[in-house]
């Protein structure tokens, strides 16, 4: 939403809870006081509350006047409700009494919340610039950590309270610490990383569909190679993807401009925000690591890395609980992404049956579109020399050549004309692997012609299975 849309907001609230008991007890917190200082688009809106139970009762007690959508969903244990109000429809607004937290048990982030001052739950919070407080009632900022805004300004990433105890408690803020330094470009406060170091091993205690949940924010910021780099120099690439580590020094043909890692780094920042996009190009040279091989005049070879890579990515994906058509997303990107390299950096080498027969394996343009992104990011990560840069444009205009070529036939839904049941008749056998033989090699016919009618296929198979050179010819 606009700051402006924000203010009204804010406005309404205050004429809401004027001369009630919660005039002066309700304040806006986090990321919606952030963002509007630094003039940013607000996502949501999130209340603290002074008194005890304070988001619930506020909640129930607006509920009550008619003002929200529907009921609030109320988390009790935790003192927070979530809400939208009928003048805000769309807005989602988070409710939650000011707390203090105690994490008694240091095998979980879950801690003992209770009723606390506005300074407590200043303390308590992951970052300085989440820290501040606007007053709904008077429209004054506050900053009781006493370096939210100087933070803002300075472009600091650090903690309200001493950063041990802040990353010890709850090790998630180490990745969340990490997330906002990649968001806006900033710095983290030296002492801040020391302490990340110091706790990462903490991460361990988190679920895994929670680190996922906040790896993937990470992966998705603007600046995805900076947060890796932060990752792996706070120590926590080990505790995340530790298949990754051995790419950290690996070298490389003279393609390339370094080690695996920075290629890897360059291609990621190469992709648009999209998680399966991203996820794909981590991954997509961690095959790599299994199968290096230095050749006798010293050369580097990874040979059927991008096939070899498949299980190591269902492995990685599988710890982090992630479903299966991610996961499949992501694989066939990452087995993929060679698919063009012999092609030439013009495609001169590439034929019109080649382009079909990936577009068929694709499936669908938008598949296509994704493996072409990370083709190109790929191909411009390797050394200026021999990147291809170009390569993907021009696979493109040979695709958009073959829409007019192919008179609307889409090589993305082609099936063959002739069914199983008619090719067994011509073959004249029922053996299922020779008839997916044949379909296979008439396959091969469709993606240099893909107008060929039922008759003449099934014409170019009646000579095919009689020719004596068939291996499945009885002919002699």
């Amino acid at each position: 939403m606009t700051i402006e849309r924000y203010n009204e907001i804010v406005a309404f609230l205050r004429e809401t809870i004027a001369s009630t008991p919660w005039e002066g007890h309700v304040y806006t917190v986090g990321g919606c006081c952030r963002d509007m200082a630094l003039g940013e688009t607000i996502h949501d809106i999130d209340l603290a509350v002074t008194l005890p139970d304070g988001g619930v009762r506020l909640a129930e007690w607006l509920h009550k006047k008619g003002l929200t959508t529907f009921n609030p969903i109320y988390f009790r244990k935790y003192g927070t409700a979530r809400l939208f109000l009928k003048r805000f429809p769309r807005i989602e607004i988070e409710l939650v009494q000011t707390r203090s937290e105690k994490y008694t048990d240091r095998n979980s982030r879950n801690p003992e919340t209770a009723f606390g001052s506005i300074e407590d739950d200043c303390l308590r919070r992951d970052l300085t610039i989440n820290s501040l407080y606007q007053n709904v009632s008077t429209g004054e900022i506050l900053d009781f950590s006493g370096r939210g805004l100087a933070d803002l300004k300075a472009h600091i990433i650090r903690t309200p309270m001493e950063p041990d105890a802040t990353f010890d408690d709850d090790p998630v803020r180490i990745l969340r610490a990490i997330r906002f330094a990649a968001k806006y470009g900033w710095d983290i406060d030296p002492a801040a990383l020391e302490a990340m170091k110091r706790h990462c091993n903490r991460l361990s205690i988190i679920s895994a569909e929670r680190l996922y949940g906040e790896f993937e924010k990470l992966l998705l910021s603007p600046r995805p190679a900076m947060a890796l780099g932060l990752l792996r120099k706070a120590g926590a690439i080990p505790l995340l993807i530790p298949e990754l580590c051995a790419t950290f020094d690996m070298t490389q043909s003279d393609y390339h401009f370094g080690t695996v890692w920075e290629h890897t780094l360059a291609t990621v920042d190469g992709v648009s925000a999209d998680p399966v996009l991203r996820m794909a190009a981590l991954l997509h040279d961690i095959g790599k690591t299994v199968t290096r091989q230095t050749l006798a005049d010293g050369s580097v070879r990874f040979p059927r890395h991008d096939r070899i890579c498949r299980r190591l990515i269902a492995g990685i994906l599988a710890r982090f609980k992630c479903r299966k058509p991610f996961v499949d997303k992501v694989i066939f990107l990452c087995s993929n992404h060679e698919a063009a390299k012999s092609w030439g950096a013009t495609c001169k080498d590439m034929s019109n049956a080649d382009l079909r027969r990936l577009m068929h394996l694709c499936g669908t343009q938008q598949r296509m579109e994704t493996l072409m992104a990370l083709i190109n990011a790929d191909n411009r990560a390797y050394a200026p020399e021999h990147c291809m840069p170009q390569q993907v444009k021009h696979i493109k205009k040979r695709m958009y050549a073959l829409r007019e070529k192919d008179k609307g036939v889409s090589m993305y839904t082609y099936h063959l004309p002739l069914k199983p049941s008619r090719i067994a008749r011509i073959a004249g056998t029922r053996n299922p692997r020779v008839i997916e033989e044949y379909q296979h090699w008439l396959m091969q016919k469709a993606y240099k012609d893909p107008l060929l009618t039922r008759e003449q296929m099934a014409e170019l198979l009646r000579e095919y299975v009689a020719r004596p050179a068939n291996p499945h010819s009885t002919k002699e």
